[in-house]
């Protein structure tokens, strides 16, 4: 068994475990590929399309054609929030459609801004993943890490070394951006009244972002040869504090149990392929942390359910439901497999790989492994019928 089974099956149990229920034998069923990181947090403008119509049903009023099999009823695309709903994949992408339908093919295509969504937890502002900007000074302003983190790099050519800067760059801010989810995350628990256990562990996890953060930093200094460090981040003067359970609890779902268990399973990954020692380093300190994440998350949402009963549930129940929404082909340019980053990891994946950075394909199939073996079953446990709550409750005392 590789490490990174291993871990998988370790993380998985654990949730299992802390769910209060039996672990799930082998689980098998439909999955769909996931993309990673983007290599900037902006939206990319795509013309969005999925099969229509589903299930012998026509749709909500976007654009319209005839339906082709005679009788000429008008055949309606789903309107704009339908759409979306059908589109996005909770905790991997999101959509702001921007265009009615338009029938093409028995496909229903929208012209759509979609954002995907870094692996781990992101700091969302109106559904969109937000960074501060990377800079490069003479000093790191103390976001180099304390840790010696020092790979070797007289070896690698300068293209190498230029994409890994960028990699572990991007890695960074995302990581440093988590420090503000986090901090959001902990004033949302407070709001709701959760328990003492909760709030401070939301805490702890927010330094061990910016641990990560400083550990990516390093690497990427030292992959390029100067500092590199995180800018202001754009807060825009404020930050909206939930304080709706039900909202809370949606928001964790999407983000920590979805995405913290996706991180923590590509971390894996990658340190199973890594080979420069203080990358490895690196990825089992951010592995271990990242796992760790994951179970505030599934316990959090636990205590929510509990606490906000069926209408919390249900919020809860419409997060995981989209995992199982077909995959949707989307067509335009700015793809990922067409960016400047995908294209440098693909030209030197096996040197890349030996410092901690996996192609787009081999992260994709390690996130899709996480929904499968771990995400679905765990989220199956969590919403099922639990009586009064008792077992759940024990979660976070």
């Amino acid at each position: 068994m590789d490490t990174a089974h291993a871990f998988r099956r370790t993380l998985a149990r654990r949730l299992f475990a802390l769910l209060a229920l039996p672990a799930a034998g082998g689980i098998t069923g439909c999955t769909n590929t996931w993309s990673s990181c983007p290599d900037e947090p902006e939206p990319v403008s795509k013309v969005a399309c999925f099969a229509w119509p589903r299930d012998g049903a026509g749709g909500g009023g976007g654009g319209s054609a005839v339906d082709s099999a005679g009788g000429g009823e008008p055949l309606a695309c789903p309107s704009r929030s339908e759409a979306k709903e059908i589109l996005d994949q909770p905790g991997i992408t999101t959509h702001h459609i921007k265009s009615d339908g338009a029938l093409q093919d028995g496909q229903c295509c929208y012209q759509a801004d979609v954002i995907t969504i870094c692996e781990g937890r992101p700091f969302l502002v109106d559904e969109a993943a937000r960074t501060a900007p990377a800079v490069r000074t003479r000093g790191d302003a103390g976001w180099g890490s304390a840790e010696a983190v020092t790979p070797r790099v007289d070896h690698l050519a300068a293209d190498v070394r230029e994409t890994l800067a960028a990699a572990w760059t991007r890695d960074a801010l995302f990581e440093h951006a988590s420090v503000a989810s986090f901090g959001r995350f902990a004033l949302e628990l407070l709001a709701a009244g959760a328990p003492a256990g909760l709030v401070e562990d939301a805490h702890r996890a927010a330094l061990d972002e910016a641990r990560h953060a400083r550990l990516c930093f390093a690497l990427a200094s030292a992959y390029v040869g100067e500092a590199i460090a995180p800018g202001a981040f754009p807060f825009d003067g404020r930050v909206e504090v939930e304080a709706d359970l039900a909202s809370i609890a949606a928001r964790a779902a999407r983000e920590g149990c979805i995405g913290e268990t996706i991180a923590a399973v590509i971390a894996a990954e990658e340190l199973g392929a890594a080979e420069d020692p203080a990358v490895r380093r690196a990825l089992a300190i951010i592995a271990a942390d990242e796992a760790r994440h994951a179970e505030l998350a599934w316990r959090s949402v636990a205590w929510a359910i509990v606490a906000g009963g069926e209408r919390v549930r249900a919020a809860v129940a419409e997060v995981f439901a989209g995992l199982g929404r077909a995959a949707v082909e989307e067509r335009g340019g700015g793809g990922e497999g067409d960016s400047a980053h995908g294209a440098g990891l693909a030209a030197h994946s096996a040197g890349l790989a030996a410092h901690g950075r996996l192609g787009d394909a081999a992260r994709a199939e390690a996130a899709a492994r996480a929904i499968a073996e771990i995400v679905r079953p765990a989220a199956s446990l969590l919403l099922a019928t639990r009586g009064d709550g008792a077992a759940l409750s024990a979660m976070v005392v």
